[in-house]
């Protein structure tokens, strides 16, 4: 019983500090890793709108140079060269190439370190380059070159102004802005398809770009998808749209890497919660043990004062029965003295030692021995009974005890005008149990029954019956009884019928408690005017 209350207090306290480090958890885990995703989304944004801020601000610088130069000026190569010059001084190199392109898309003239460039691709983004007032090429193929157009209209023909950038440079932005660590970015086109352009080469390309294909971003705002690398670690994808070329730039991060602050405030709070746990155990085991102590305590308090209550209890049945010991000794002391002063008539006779005399005095002296025997056996049951309580278990017989305590209680039943009555079971057998215990408990249900009869023809019958491996001792008187509302608190502590001053409540608890600790059970029955009975199970002592 004590250590299901200790775990149960455990249990206590400790389910709802999980129930709280759980929910804690939970929360704490979706709301880092939305803010994680938000700031990665956040991030890569940013360096979208850079890109784009960039490719339009070098859109602006071609146009510029297109509405000031003309179309005469443009078709030189000397003059275009110069022109090309002055821009890279300008834009610190961010221009690498210049082109004319007529309306049939054949480059009018070049200028530049790469006179190549364009010739091979030049179906591929012509008819779109055309059509539009300015063209910025797709940045998600290494193997194309990155470049701007704008249209001009000029003789009464369509004619493009090309100026080749320099990769580095959008390289450089993008390395400005990853996340860093085991992180890195790279460039995806429309779609979501095509190797990377920028930044760094990727082995999970066509995963990411399965993920890409389709996907729509409200507004421009960021997304941020999540897969497995060729290495099978997980990693966490935020895309952002390029406004200006239309491509996907792409930054990634692992998982573990981003929620590295995660698992240590979980490992933190694992930690907090073993302690806690262990704390709580251990306290709990430590007010266990105090409370088992101070329970043993009460209860060998409690034992003692119950045996003080059991004492007091038997003195008070003895001195019940002390009228009718007094009487039974008085008759036989009566007997002795009539005897012994017979027998000193008899000696001052005149012939004390004549045969006739010898007789009677043998006679009286025999009569002297029967009584004497006769008070020592009242003395011995006196004795027997007052004796301190042995709280030994020893083998008893029933029928023998309930023999014992008739012949004692018969005296007061006399006196009281009550008859005594044995219906015994020959094979009630014996119970293991403390003797004086049991003689106490069968003796205050003797003298309550004998309270309880207030008519001349009042009848005690104690009898002993055996059913399977239990004996029943009941006590049945043909008193008043007890009333219906009270016979349920007849063994409750402190609670009696009796006037004030002639009892204590306590005879019936203190049965019932020593009859429970034997094994047994006590019981009443009742029918008011007509009398009760109480009935007393015990075990049967097992035989060897």
């Amino acid at each position: 019983m004590s250590g299901q209350l200790t775990v149960m207090t455990i249990l206590v306290a400790i389910v709802p500090l999980l129930c709280l480090g759980t929910l804690l958890y939970v929360f704490y885990d979706v709301s880092y890793q939305e803010k994680t995703s938000v700031h990665l989304g956040e991030q890569v944004l940013r360096n979208a709108q850079s890109i784009d801020a960039f490719l339009d601000e070098k859109l602006s610088n071609l146009r510029q140079e297109a509405g000031t130069s003309t179309l005469e000026d443009l078709s030189n190569p000397h003059l275009l060269r110069e022109r090309l010059h002055s821009m890279q001084n300008a834009y610190q190199g961010v221009f690498t190439d210049l082109n004319l392109v007529d309306s049939s898309g054949n480059i009018v003239a070049r200028a530049g370190t790469s006179t190549s460039l364009g010739e091979k691709s030049m179906e591929a983004w012509f008819p779109q380059a055309i059509n539009r007032p300015f063209f910025i090429s797709d940045l998600a193929s290494r193997r194309a070159e990155l470049f701007l157009s704008v249209r001009i209209t000029a003789q009464q023909q369509l004619w493009l102004l090309r100026a080749h950038l320099d990769p580095r440079q959008i390289e450089d932005k993008i390395r400005a802005f990853h996340p860093g660590g085991r992180g890195g970015a790279f460039i995806l086109d429309t779609n979501g398809v095509g190797p990377a352009a920028m930044g760094e080469n990727t082995s999970n390309t066509p995963e990411i770009s399965r993920l890409l294909a389709g996907q729509v971003f409200p507004e421009g705002r960021p997304v941020v998808l999540k897969a497995m690398d060729g290495t099978g670690e997980l990693q966490w994808y935020a895309c952002a749209p390029l406004k200006t070329s239309g491509s996907i730039l792409v930054f990634h991060q692992p998982k573990a890497e981003l929620l590295q602050a995660l698992s240590k405030a979980r490992l933190l709070a694992l930690t907090i919660i073993i302690v806690g746990c262990v704390g709580i155990v251990a306290t709990a085991l430590a007010m266990a043990r105090r409370t088992e102590q101070r329970l043993l305590k009460a209860e060998y308090n409690q034992q003692q004062m119950q045996k003080q209550v059991v004492e007091a209890g038997k003195l008070a049945a003895i001195g019940e029965l002390a009228a009718g010991i007094a009487h039974e000794i008085n008759n036989p002391l009566a007997i002795m003295m009539e005897n012994a002063g017979w027998i000193q008539d008899l000696l001052k006779s005149e012939d004390p030692y004549s045969e006739e005399n010898m007789t009677e005095i043998e006679s009286s002296l025999q009569a002297i021995g029967i009584q004497g025997h006769r008070c020592r056996e009242i003395t011995h049951k006196l004795l027997s009974f007052a004796r301190k309580t042995d709280n030994t278990a020893q083998a008893v017989q029933v029928n023998t005890l309930l023999e014992d305590i008739a012949g004692f209680a018969r005296q007061k039943a006399k006196y009281r005008d009550v008859e005594v009555r044995l219906s015994l079971d020959p094979e009630a057998g014996e119970v293991e149990c403390s003797a004086t215990e049991l003689q106490q408990i069968i003796l205050n249900l003797v003298n309550n029954a004998i309270d309880a009869i207030e008519k001349d023809d009042g009848l005690v019958q104690l009898r002993s019956l055996r059913e399977g491996n239990f004996v029943y001792i009941d006590v049945q008187d043909n008193g008043q009884g007890i009333p219906a509302d009270i016979l349920p608190r007849v063994f409750e502590p402190f609670f009696t019928t009796k006037p004030a001053g002639k009892g204590t409540g306590l005879g019936l608890a203190i049965c019932r408690d020593i009859i429970t600790k034997m094994n047994g059970t006590i019981t009443v029955d009742s029918t008011p005017g007509k009398g009760c009975t109480f009935h007393v199970r015990l075990p049967l002592r097992a035989r060897a």
